[in-house]
């Protein structure tokens, strides 16, 4: 499709022909799209949201800007119980005072809470000594800390408490994601049943896609009320069973990076991936544009249709879809913009440039 687009006080204010004005011109043959978001990162640069804590969000703005990203939720891992709920805490403030000047980078929209309540077995390199059974009175602190601005928690369903916490968390609205957990497809089936609505990293910290007793996974394949987070960097996830999950999952596949910074002395990038001293995974090396590219490879699929699991698809899961993701009328002028050979080359939000476009205060793009 070829057009402008008019932005009005940070929003679409509508779709224009190709032909007229523009403050802004696009190099030849690049593409504007959706801002991207990534709703699973750990920290960005050499800067981890559980360490860094509210140092760690002006360094991701700046970095998430540069691959095309408006919006990243950061997580905060399994830590010391009152460590997690300060670094939210944090994070939540740090982000808050991004937001009072003009934008600087992308949005951190708000804190993903992987942990504590984990099952040992599928913990990875969560510590077990710091994993706890749920409450509702945990879940309260945690939504409490994050002042408003909790979306995402990852748990195990099978976890001692978890049905309890979970109500406090729906309460609150915010998304309940299965993950390192034992759960099989039957478990899977009565956690959809009781309100999670997306699942961690596919395949990684769960059981195997069994054809005899298949895990979790087989029933967030199979309940269209879901959406399904997928590491899109090739050693996850085999590049074959992305191409796979696509055709089963189509528009519910979101694409995450589960991007782990380089948390200590510990920890090294080895095949791709973060890895601890033993060789446990620990998280990616990825970028969430490099994620987009990797699954239009990966599925054999057009821009277009990959865009959409790194922006209205994580829109989607987190709630914001109204907001971001799309580009319409009404929606934020959160933008990436790609040059032909789909390397980013800028991006806007609210309609401001904040990489790569130097346009003050842009009426078309």
């Amino acid at each position: 499709m070829y057009g402008r687009l008019s932005v009005e006080n940070g929003r679409i204010a509508a779709i224009l022909p190709a032909d007229g004005p523009s403050d802004y011109t696009l190099p030849p043959g690049s593409s504007i799209a959706p801002g991207l978001i990534d709703v699973h990162t750990n920290g960005a640069g050499e800067f981890l949201f559980n360490r860094d804590q509210g140092n760690a969000v002006a360094v991701a703005a700046a970095e998430y800007a540069r691959m095309g990203a408006t919006g990243f939720v950061a997580s905060v891992m399994t830590a010391p119980f009152e460590s997690m709920l300060h670094a939210a805490s944090d994070i939540v403030d740090a982000a808050h005072d991004l937001e009072e000047d003009t934008p600087r980078g992308a949005r951190c929209l708000g804190i993903h809470f992987e942990g504590p309540f984990l099952n040992p077995k599928f913990r990875r390199v969560h510590r077990s000594d710091w994993l706890l059974p749920a409450s509702a009175e945990r879940a309260k602190e945690m939504v409490d800390a994050c002042k408003g601005a909790c979306l995402l928690v990852t748990m195990a369903p099978e976890v001692e408490g978890v049905a309890q916490a979970l109500r406090v968390f729906l309460e609150h609205g915010v998304v309940c994601s299965a993950g390192h957990t034992s759960a099989r497809y039957g478990d899977g089936m009565l956690a959809i049943g009781l309100g999670f609505r997306s699942l961690t990293h596919a395949f990684n910290g769960m059981p195997p896609l069994d054809h005899r007793d298949p895990s979790i996974l087989a029933a967030f394949i199979q309940d269209r009320r879901t959406l399904v987070q997928v590491i899109g960097d090739g050693y996850h996830v085999s590049p074959v069973m992305v191409d796979i999950l696509y055709r089963t999952l189509g528009d519910r596949i979101v694409l995450a990076t589960d991007n782990m910074p380089p948390a200590d002395s510990g920890y090294h990038i080895e095949g791709g991936v973060m890895r601890s001293d033993d060789g446990t995974i620990a998280g990616s090396a990825l970028r969430i544009d490099q994620a987009v590219r990797n699954y239009m490879s990966y599925a054999e699929i057009s821009f277009a249709q990959a865009i959409v699991a790194a922006t209205h698809a994580p829109a989607k899961l987190i709630k914001h879809e109204h907001e971001m993701g799309r580009i319409a009328p009404g929606m934020r002028a959160d933008l990436s913009i790609w040059d032909e050979d789909y390397a980013i080359v800028g991006t806007m939000v609210a309609g401001q440039g904040v990489y790569g476009i130097h346009v003050g205060r842009p009426t078309a793009a």
